[in-house]
């Protein structure tokens, strides 16, 4: 009877245990499914947030190249045309110039360098400028310089703002332009690309129109503050510390690739100054800015087309 009873007890606690193991198997499938799920949602908040970043600075270079395109097609900017321009096509365009002819010298090629006005280089020649010109001319911003190709017979007026800065002034006055500085001006041996924005930023080394080497350096950097959140001094100084942390990782992948590549003749750069200065602090090769969009995905070849694009005025 006893042996009985201490069987029946035996089988209830063994049941009991399988009872238990089974609700272990269940909450430990649910933990799992759990903690996968927060992982993904970890993974998906940090691409909204890569996405979010790259939306607002395309809003941004945007509203800005609005805000240019405003300017020049004001009343007082009435350039025929004004666009950017792929290398390829300014080479198209060069070889089209380049056929022109004059019977008499009423072709002026003016090479300025950034600074410079047209009347500092051209003193002989400036009388021959039409005033309206001349304003408009006066009024392009450039860090590299202008060429500017003017027919007196208003055929042909062409401002160029080359990639890379114009070394020497200079005016010719003649029967066809002077071409030759400006098809130089577009030759180069080898160039570093830095093309940063908040979280994301391309480093490539570029020889022949093409990029030998490149890397792209993503990390999270905080959006905008909200209210209710943290305080904004809190808020700005952990976005500081984000931005410091993306510089200190470009700077990381940036030191090994200039070690292999140091007759670099030009930085071309573009995105957030702010990051710009961070990163190359410290380097000494001559920077040129420029207007560069975010990466599209992982899109390099875009990047090139804007870092080598020149713009050009039609006058």
């Amino acid at each position: 009877m006893f042996d009985l009873f201490k069987k029946e007890e035996i089988n209830s606690l063994k049941a009991r245990i399988s009872q238990l193991e089974e609700e272990n198997r269940i909450l430990s499938l649910q933990l799992g499914k759990k903690d996968e799920k927060a992982k993904k949602t970890i993974a998906i908040k940090q691409d909204v947030d890569r996405e979010l970043n790259e939306a607002i600075n395309k809003i941004s270079s945007l509203t800005n190249e609005i805000q240019t395109l405003k300017k020049e097609t004001s009343q007082e900017f009435k350039f025929r045309l004004s666009e950017s321009m792929s290398k390829n096509r300014l080479e198209e365009i060069i070889f089209f110039i380049s056929t022109m002819k004059s019977k008499i010298s009423t072709l002026i090629t003016v090479y300025l360098e950034k600074d410079k006005a047209v009347g500092d280089v051209a003193r002989e020649t400036v009388s021959l400028f039409d005033s309206s010109a001349l304003h408009l001319i006066e009024k392009i911003e450039s860090s590299t310089g202008k060429i500017i190709l003017y027919d007196t017979n208003r055929i042909v007026n062409l401002v160029i703002i080359p990639v890379f800065p114009i070394l020497t002034s200079e005016c010719v006055l003649g029967t066809q332009f002077d071409l030759e500085p400006l098809k130089q001006n577009l030759e180069y041996e080898k160039i570093l690309v830095v093309n940063t924005h908040a979280g994301e930023t391309i480093i490539g080394i570029v020889e022949a129109d093409t990029f030998v080497e490149h890397e792209i350096v993503r990390s999270s950097v905080m959006g905008k503050h909200k209210q209710g959140g943290w305080s904004q001094k809190r808020f700005q100084s952990l976005v500081e510390e984000d931005v410091k942390h993306h510089a200190n990782k470009v700077r990381s992948a940036l030191d090994p690739m200039l070690s292999k590549h140091t007759d670099i003749q030009y930085v071309l750069a573009g995105g957030e100054g702010k990051l710009i200065k961070m990163i190359m602090e410290g380097y000494d090769f001559p920077l040129v800015m420029k207007s560069m969009d975010t990466i599209s995905n992982g899109n390099v070849d875009q990047v090139l087309r804007d870092v080598l694009a020149v713009r050009c005025y039609w006058i």
